[in-house]
């Protein structure tokens, strides 16, 4: 049989699978704690080993492995296997090669990309995407990602950097961004700015707020839609901000590129009941009437999934970015 491997490498955790090459279908599959690994080199040596634990686990030869691919959180060139830098992963990450690490320690053909471009890809390929030529895909989550579909293809741009929407500025002089900059979309509908928010409505009350997080034990994004469902006001007002200023990045992008869909996916698009009215409704008053119409605006299909899936389609891309 041959196989794949999809890696999805996030600011929290990092989501490996191992796919068969017909179907797509997810074989075995490992989650990794992103913080582990405080250097390219450490985050090289982890990935391989853990990958020949899955093979050797599920008894699959060297030889029917197809590649690796490998999705990664910042600017990357795929096509030359280069991370240009990473705003939410430990470690200098400036000019690092690798793809040729990982190709080194494997003896594979190794691929990477922009982890919410390898998103797209997946959505596009396999779910909520099919049947389109132009399309944007975000990712939520520790940060904010994104990926463009025009024509057909996906976007990358002159260094392989297109597609960075979470780092548009919507409010100058706004919460400081992992970047650095202030006011980036992503510092406003980010799990770090969701969960600010949050404490800040708890030292003022909201006792069903309070609750949930006393029963879950901890404070995340999931505890506040728990919050909003057991009627929770500061919680319903959180999703609601996140809708609109999603809806506002959402609207320029409609604009811009007049897609025929946007995707939106990642962990806080688990949220997509509580946020997705107002962004709808933000991009229905912000957006040209025409280009709104066009843009079906969904939750992703392919969930946890969709950056290990699409990671494993930048195998068929003949882009170079291996040794």
């Amino acid at each position: 049989m041959v196989w794949m491997v999809g890696v999805d490498v996030g600011g929290t955790q990092i989501k490996m699978g191992v796919v068969s090459a017909q179907g797509r279908r997810v074989l075995a599959h490992r989650i990794l704690p992103t913080r582990s690994y405080a250097s390219p080199s450490k985050l090289a040596e982890g990935l391989s080993r853990t990958i020949e634990e899955l093979r050797g686990i599920h008894g699959l030869p060297r030889r029917s492995c197809r590649g690796v691919g490998i999705g990664l959180p910042g600017l990357v060139d795929g096509s030359r296997g280069i991370v240009h830098q990473l705003v939410n992963l430990p470690g200098r990450w400036q000019g690092v090669p690798f793809a040729q690490l990982m190709a080194r320690r494997l003896g594979c053909r190794c691929v990477i990309d922009n982890d919410a471009n390898v998103v797209a890809l997946g959505e596009w390929r396999a779910g909520a995407g099919r049947g389109t030529s132009h399309g944007v895909y975000l990712t939520l989550g520790t940060g904010v990602g994104g990926g463009i579909i025009s024509h057909g293809h996906l976007v990358r741009g002159a260094t392989g950097s297109a597609g960075e929407p979470g780092h548009m500025v919507l409010l100058p002089g706004g919460p400081r961004c992992g970047c650095g900059r202030r006011g980036c979309l992503e510092s406003l509908v980010s799990t770090a700015a969701i969960l600010r928010q949050a404490r800040a409505a708890m030292r003022w009350g909201h006792r069903t707020l309070r609750a949930c997080v006393e029963e879950a034990g901890e404070l995340t994004p999931a505890v506040i839609s728990t919050a909003a469902a057991r009627g929770d006001a500061a919680a319903r007002r959180i999703w609601a901000g996140v809708g609109e200023w999603l809806g506002i990045g959402v609207a320029n992008l409609v604009n811009l590129l007049n897609p025929e869909c946007v995707v939106i996916g990642g962990g806080v698009g688990n949220a997509w009941p509580w946020f997705s009215p107002a962004l709808r409704a933000t991009v229905r008053r912000s957006a040209f009437s025409l280009p709104a119409r066009t843009a079906r605006i969904v939750r992703g299909q392919l969930g946890v999934r969709a950056g290990v899936v699409g990671a494993t389609y930048l195998l068929e891309e003949d882009r170079g970015g291996h040794a």
